[in-house]
């Protein structure tokens, strides 16, 4: 297993910002640390982003028979940011996509409109060939609370899943083989 994500390359200190980390907390101070280190190379709010990025390949890929991730065979969208970061395929074996969405305030949840979802939603269903009918196959993953209710409920009529904050504590914090496999997998870059 490789991770793809081209942060591996650009990170600041990839060792600092993993070291012993073994709580989600951890990792996204450092991550705000490091990403006002060199503001004119690399932009923080994408450094925050891109390494967050990593962060959820990371977990995707060594997390697939895990329902609450579902999602197998994980590849990288790099190329062109029409809204869809990652494609792989769902536990029902379909097409499924994912969108990650770091932000710094744990308690916002996200809209469609502010936070561009919609560019995932209909970029899942016409480019990634996404099931319209499906409940499981468009992921969103964030370290904001989630969902905001109307854009889950109204305008995605719940046919997008996310994982926010609090979820994502429970799958990493104090996970240990998560982070140790973590750090091993940014070793092999």
């Amino acid at each position: 297993m490789i991770l793809e994500h081209n942060f591996i390359h650009r990170c600041h200190d990839l060792e600092g910002l993993l070291k012993n980390v073994k709580k989600l907390s951890t990792f996204t101070r450092r991550l705000e640390q490091q990403s006002i280190l060199f503001p004119n190379r690399y932009d923080p709010d994408k450094y925050k982003g891109d390494g967050f990025e990593l962060f959820v390949e990371a977990l995707i890929k060594l997390s697939p028979v895990d329902n609450r991730i579902g999602i197998s065979k994980y590849n990288l969208i790099q190329e062109s940011d029409i809204g869809v970061d990652g494609i792989g395929i769902g536990i029902d074996l379909k097409p499924a996509t994912v969108q990650v969405k770091y932000r710094g305030n744990t308690t916002t949840l996200l809209t469609a409109n502010a936070d561009h979802l919609s560019n995932f939603v209909s970029a899942s269903l016409l480019k990634y060939n996404v099931d319209p009918k499906s409940k499981i196959s468009m992921l969103i993953v964030t370290t904001a609370a989630g969902l905001h209710y109307f854009t889950d409920g109204e305008m995605f009529q719940k046919q997008v899943r996310c994982i926010g904050y609090q979820q994502l504590r429970e799958l990493v914090d104090n996970n240990l083989l998560f982070w140790d496999a973590f750090r091993t997998l940014t070793l092999k870059k």
